[in-house]
């Protein structure tokens, strides 16, 4: 709370709260309106009640130290851009109704592929170290499907915006694949929230795109 920028941060949280708390409460008026179980709307009460808690405490902390700033301060962590947010921002562009289905799809199957491949990288790197196998040691295989579709659809998408949207890729890999918030992505990228929302979508609009002629061969 003594950064220079302590007190715009905590108000930028608290804003991306309220738009959870609206999403979240938009959730469970669907949820009642369409007869579903009681357990989901409990849970839902709940996430909202432990989002509002945490609201009332930061405004707390602005009322304690928002005029306690230091000004040779250098400002946030650099890992506070790249921590995961509570809830996957996927989902909650798509509670929104920033997102749709089709563009929902493209981000789960990115983040499916991405894991994929990197898990079977990692095992790879891991058994070079090995001197000798361990007893029982396994290779990880990469899975048939994963592979197909990382060479046919995610590497031909990836290198299509790595060539000409370079921060398209960029956005769409920290927030569909680390699970990142709009808000500190679009910091990084110079944007407003609405900007870097409609680079996300466009990124996945794109990945169900089939490559030009020539394109990824």
């Amino acid at each position: 709370m003594r950064k220079p920028d302590a007190v715009a941060r905590v108000r930028s949280e608290t804003g991306r709260l309220e738009r959870e708390v609206e999403a979240l409460q938009g959730r469970k008026a669907l949820a009642e309106r369409t007869g579903g179980d009681g357990a989901l709307a409990s849970q839902l009460t709940e996430a909202v009640a432990e989002r509002l808690r945490r609201i009332s405490d930061l405004a707390g902390l602005i009322r304690m130290f928002g005029g306690k700033a230091k000004g040779d301060d250098l400002g946030p962590a650099a890992e506070t851009a790249t921590r995961p947010a509570a809830i996957d921002p996927i989902d909650l562009l798509q509670g929104k109704g920033r997102l749709n289905d089709d563009q929902v799809r493209a981000a789960r199957e990115i983040r499916w592929v991405y894991e994929a491949i990197t898990r079977a990288g990692r095992a790879r790197v891991s058994r070079l170290c090995e001197i000798d196998p361990p007893k029982g040691w396994q290779e990880v295989s990469l899975p048939e499907r994963a592979a197909f579709i990382h060479a046919k659809r995610f590497v031909p998408w990836a290198e299509r915006l790595r060539a000409d949207a370079p921060a398209t890729l960029d956005i769409v890999l920290r927030v569909a694949v680390l699970g990142i918030a709009i808000y500190p992505v679009a910091r990084k990228h110079r944007l407003g929230w609405a900007s870097c929302v409609a680079k996300l979508a466009d990124g996945l609009d794109r990945y169900w795109r089939p490559p030009k002629d020539g394109a990824g061969s």
